[in-house]
């Protein structure tokens, strides 16, 4: 008698260990750890301070597909679409999500629909984002997502990210959204209403903002490959092992400090590009060599400067560190003049010495030519400006990674 009470105390326990095991990954379940893990500023699709040259496409009964690379893990994501400079509701007719094999192609077995409070659609008013629901589809940071948008109606007003790292396809007529492959009648670099993925991530996950302009964005590197500075940075922040920290990209081609053109000033956006953004611990600041060499801007050394101030002490109220990269070579590109290269010289001379940021990354250290101090070594820029990717590889390899730990 005693034997068999031992051994059904033994099985209580045992019943009430799974219980509490099950209950706590239920919980687990149940609380998600929604982090951004890839982000696209968005501007909009045509500009009076730019000029036409940027109105982008609108879509009627066509599919776009495009490909993000997450820099975090995680068994479930949802998306985070953008109408905020459109001036009519946007319809989205279909959304689908997979993993990419190659060109336009996904593996059909990891098709998924995407769902927005309940329904397979979405209408998004003007100036509003939108979230979806949760999708089963694991990432691992080492696969392109493709996110792909069926317009059925006329889209209107295009939000994008102009200058994307991947390459993006349009189809002629037809949902081609749930497809394994279709034949593109147009290809860009361009991403399209997609401003965010979030991946339910690890508890203790963080992440680290690149906040620039066009050299942070990717301009000049290989389309498809993850070869810009930031992307680079995310790959050594994997292989070193630990805590997982994932690099946004926040860059956006020809934008400024301080003044508007391409999407909002540097000043204006930082609120929406890092200031708001879950689970940043710190940001690397590379922006203002487009407001020493765009005509007419109206931006000395000082005035930089005073931009920096306002963002450092912005991110500080937030418990954000806040790194100053240097601002590289120009020379061999229509920016450089004597008087424009005074202005960088005197810009990086603040950011080194000011002891303003709490750590400084000196990218013009790494990619300037020993034999021409205002230039860039010819074999890592495509143009004396946008570094190549060599130049990206050694940009990232710049950067300490304790700093981000």
């Amino acid at each position: 008698m005693s034997r068999l009470f031992r051994s059904l105390c033994h099985l209580g326990w045992a019943v009430m260990v799974w219980v509490v095991c099950a209950c706590g990954e239920k919980a687990s379940l149940a609380s998600p750890h929604w982090l951004p893990a890839f982000t696209a500023p968005m501007h909009p699709s045509a500009s009076a301070t730019v000029g036409d040259e940027l109105a982008g496409p609108s879509f009627r009964d066509q599919t776009v597909r495009m490909f993000v690379r997450p820099t975090l893990a995680g068994p479930r994501l949802r998306l985070v679409l953008s109408n905020q400079y459109g001036t009519q509701p946007l319809q989205v007719a279909a959304v689908r999500v997979g993993l990419r094999t190659q060109g336009v192609s996904i593996d059909p077995s990891t098709d998924r629909q995407v769902r927005f409070a309940g329904t397979a659609s979405v209408s998004i008013p003007p100036g509003r984002t939108a979230t979806s629901e949760p999708v089963e589809l694991a990432v691992d940071g080492l696969r392109d997502v493709a996110v792909s948008l069926y317009f059925l109606e006329r889209s209107g007003a295009v939000s994008w990210h102009l200058e994307g790292t991947r390459s993006t396809y349009v189809s002629g007529r037809g949902d081609h959204a749930g497809a394994a492959s279709f034949v593109p009648a147009l290809t860009t670099r361009s991403l399209y209403f997609l401003t965010a993925l979030h991946v339910d991530a690890v508890a203790d996950a963080s992440l680290v903002v690149a906040f620039g302009d066009s050299i942070t964005d990717g301009v000049g590197t290989t389309a498809d490959q993850e070869r810009t500075w930031p992307a680079r940075l995310s790959q050594r922040l994997r292989a070193r092992g630990g805590r997982a920290v994932g690099v946004l990209n926040a860059g956006l081609s020809g934008n400024r400090l301080l003044e508007e053109g391409y999407g909002p000033s540097g000043l204006r956006r930082f609120e929406r590009d890092v200031l708001t953004q879950r689970g940043v611990k710190a940001v690397i600041l590379l922006e203002g060599i487009n407001d020493i060499g765009r005509p007419g801007a109206a931006s000395g050394a000082e005035r930089i400067t005073q931009a920096y101030e306002q963002l450092i002490q912005r991110a500080r109220a937030r418990g954000m560190k806040v790194y100053g990269g240097t601002l590289t070579p120009m020379k061999g590109h229509p920016y450089f003049t004597a008087a424009n290269e005074a202005t960088r010289e005197a810009v990086n001379q603040w950011i080194r010495t000011a002891g303003r940021f709490d750590a400084v990354i000196d990218f013009e250290a790494v990619l300037t030519d020993p034999a021409d101090p205002d230039a860039m070594r010819a074999t890592l820029t495509v143009d004396g400006l946008h570094p190549n990717d060599a130049g990206h590889a050694l940009m990232a390899e710049a950067v300490d990674l304790h700093l981000l730990e």
